[in-house]
């Protein structure tokens, strides 16, 4: 016989902590909660967006492609899906924790969430005074590069590679940085700490390895 005493009731505080975590849960992993009004099936790549999308997709998608394939570790298309903002409200519920970037895909999830994007420019800028311009394709390869070394060696294995691996190594595959190497020169001078200037710095000591160790990319991953 279970006692009155014994019966524990969730109250109202309960419930909402119960809902938050709910909602901050589905935001995390399928972010078309919000309602994104555009949504177009390119191959194996949902892309959703803010407004109507531009034919071009297409074109940003396949040089996308052409990046991955350069990696060691691709072993084929990935299903996953694009959220195109355009770094106004949605951006900022979705991407709380980390507002300046260009892109951001969560743990465990396909879902990658892009800052203001054009696509007929192959284009995502964000708010940042430098290095606040990259392209669109370039940004795909990087972001989907980081589901791919999941893949590769698992989740949780991958979650414990240096940051410079796994940053650098998206970025050696997107072909591409946020800074020039003037810029980041003139950085370093002004801002040592700064982000853009890590990813830089990454992106030149993961090819320094590759080409240390003939482009082996689990070489590369065993670095600490």
């Amino acid at each position: 016989m279970t006692t009155r005493a014994g019966r524990r009731r969730v109250g109202p505080v309960g419930w909402t902590i119960g809902v938050l975590l709910l909602l901050a849960l589905m935001l995390a992993y399928a972010p078309q909660v919000l309602a994104f009004p555009f949504s177009q099936r390119v191959g194996d790549v949902t892309v959703y967006a803010e407004r109507p999308i531009d034919a071009r997709i297409v074109d940003d998608l396949a040089r996308a492609e052409t990046l991955l394939r350069s990696s060691p570790i691709y072993t084929g298309p990935v299903h996953r899906s694009l959220f195109l903002t355009n770094g106004g409200w949605r951006w900022r519920v979705l991407a709380i924790q980390s507002p300046h970037a260009f892109a951001f895909r969560r743990p465990f999830g396909s879902a990658i969430v892009f800052n203001r994007s054009d696509i007929a420019a192959d284009r995502v800028t964000t708010d940042r005074d430098v290095g606040n311009t990259r392209t669109l394709s370039g940004v795909i390869a990087h972001e989907t590069t980081h589901i791919m070394i999941a893949d590769h060696l698992g989740e949780l294995r991958a979650a414990t590679l240096p940051t410079w691996v796994v940053e650098g190594y998206a970025d050696h595959v997107a072909a591409e940085g946020s800074l020039t190497d003037a810029e980041a020169g003139r950085l370093r001078g002004t801002d040592p700490g700064a982000s853009a200037l890590a990813y830089h710095d990454a992106r030149r000591r993961v090819a320094t390895v590759l080409a240390e160790h003939g482009g082996s990319v689990d070489a590369l991953f065993a670095q600490r």
